[in-house]
């Protein structure tokens, strides 16, 4: 063997060896960091700055669509220099699809600042933390293979593991500066005189400013300024948020790259079982479905049979539209367990198309039923949800339909896809803005008076219910003198960073109105 084969044979003893000392308490073997330190931590430590900057006490101003780009950006950057070779993101259509989630994730940034409903913020976020998760197990495994319960599972496994990697920084930190020799030893031993003159540079400061205080009026006068200043507690809780952000910025990653490294991204073929028990428990469900599907037809889309004796139109509306849609998420379970768990059988494949079409069924009569109500009733924030979530079903079926006879059909990404479209209509289209128009025409046609309602939607109602015209149908209540002030509140302190389109709208339009003190 030559010398350069000794080198390099050396050379992996030593990696096993290094590899081998580094165990946690439960005795799994952390391997080496993939990226050396100062690359994986600096990125981190810049991110959870950019983190802090974008979001602490800011929730939903317009740094969130620049926050949502510098993610997209760390974890890019982060999987780059650790050169990734997936097999996604090689070109074709799958380099397109990864566009597609980036498209997505900036688009429900942007979102984010135009509208003021804490409701549609909570569901955005979320969506935009699905994801940016699922593009960065894309770019850093191969995931041709992965079917859907094969995704859930990596991306819950992933999250788990950040906790387990918590302590993956100070041990890459400690690996790092123990592995310093010759120069570096000697910038080490800078670095710790430059912090002890530090350290002893704080009393003596301490010292030395409480004697100019006590001397120079001015000093002290600029000096107790400069300190009020300064919100202590503001500034703690900005370097809490940073470092938390650090530690699970890079604890994620390290555990995503290090699995990898392990071939724990790999997804075997599961064992599936024999289809019989499946076709009998879904065909006596599917018998089931097809006597409630006909009632439906019977009572509620042709309405030719006669109600039970004392239940009303409204009232059998009134019943159901919720049942039927936890039915329909039901059957969307099912059929995809089905089709992950059991082997492939022609029966069982049309008993899972048969109870496919008929949740349709249920989707329209649930949809029907919320119609209905809301013509008695009128509307809401849930009974919209409610009716885009049927839509939302309806299209995911289509999806769940064409896996049932084309194996490898993506799911997932479909299902993530669609949803993700046709969430942008309630990220963009402000839905209290909707609500708030509707009711409103009832009100001005006398059949609405829920005043107190409308005085708990969001600044995106402002443009109708402070519209001058609507006011006087309803300024002399205290409903709206509720609502009004706090717009007012909202938005009398407007800030560059927290700026936010809807609350800036809507602080315009209460400008104008007053209100005596009681």
């Amino acid at each position: 063997m030559g010398e350069t084969g000794k080198k390099e044979a050396k050379t992996m003893n030593d990696g096993i060896r290094e590899e081998t000392k580094t165990k946690e308490k439960q005795g799994r073997i952390i391997p080496r960091p993939a990226l050396p330190f100062p690359v994986l931590g600096g990125a981190s430590a810049l991110y959870a700055l950019f983190y802090t900057f974008c979001l602490y006490r800011n929730a939903s101003g317009i740094t969130y669509p620049f926050f949502a780009a510098g993610t997209l950006f760390y974890f890019f950057f982060c999987t780059k220099k650790y050169r990734v070779l997936s097999g996604n993101s090689a070109g074709g259509r799958k380099s397109v699809l990864d566009g597609v989630y980036v498209g997505f994730v900036l688009l429900l940034g942007i979102s984010v600042c135009l509208t003021a409903d804490a409701k549609i913020h909570l569901m955005t976020k979320t969506g935009i933390f699905l994801l940016t998760l699922t593009l960065v197990l894309r770019r850093v495994y191969d995931t041709g293979q992965w079917d859907f319960f094969g995704w859930l599972c990596r991306i819950c496994r992933s999250l788990v593991e950040t906790l387990d990697y918590l302590d993956t920084p100070f041990r890459d930190l400690s690996g790092w500066l123990g592995g310093k020799k010759g120069k570096e030893k000697e910038k080490d031993g800078r670095l710790r005189a430059a912090m002890t003159g530090l350290l002893a540079a704080i009393p003596f400061l301490i010292v030395i400013l409480a004697l100019l205080i006590s001397a120079d009026a001015v000093f002290s006068d600029l000096l107790e300024r400069a300190v009020q200043g300064l919100n202590l507690w503001n500034a703690g809780g900005a370097a809490a948020l940073t470092i938390l952000v650090f530690l699970l910025g890079y604890s994620y990653l390290r555990g995503i790259t290090s699995d990898r490294a392990e071939g724990a991204g790999s997804q075997k073929d599961r064992k599936k079982y024999q289809p019989i028990s499946a076709l009998v428990f879904t065909s006596l469900t599917a018998v089931v479905y097809l006597v409630f599907c006909g009632i439906q037809a019977a009572y509620l889309f042709w309405g030719k049979m006669r109600l039970p004796e004392g239940l009303t139109w409204a009232q059998y509306a009134r019943q159901g539209f919720f049942q039927l849609l936890f039915v329909s998420l039901i059957n969307l379970a099912l059929v995809v367990i089905c089709l992950a768990v059991f082997e492939k059988n022609r029966a069982l494949d049309t008993v899972l198309a048969a109870i496919s079409l008929m949740t349709y069924v249920m989707i329209a009569s649930s949809a029907y039923r919320m119609l209905l109500y809301i013509r008695n009733y009128h509307l809401t924030f849930l009974r919209l949800f409610v009716l885009w979530a049927l839509a939302v079903i309806a299209f995911l079926f289509v999806g769940v339909i064409l896996s049932i006879y084309r194996k490898g059909f993506p799911l997932f990404a479909y299902c993530a896809l669609t949803v993700a479209a046709l969430y942008l209509l309630p990220a963009f289209c402000r839905p209290d803005y909707w609500i708030a128009r509707y009711n409103v025409q009832q009100m001005e046609a006398g059949e609405y008076d829920d005043y107190g309602y409308l005085s708990t939607l969001c600044a995106d109602a402002a443009p109708v219910l402070l519209d001058p015209d609507t006011a006087k149908v309803w300024d002399d209540t205290w409903p709206f003198r509720s609502y009004t002030e706090k717009i007012q509140g909202q938005t009398r302190e407007r800030k560059i960073r927290g700026f936010n389109f809807s609350r800036w709208q809507a602080g315009k339009l209460a400008e104008g109105w007053d209100f005596p003190e009681d």
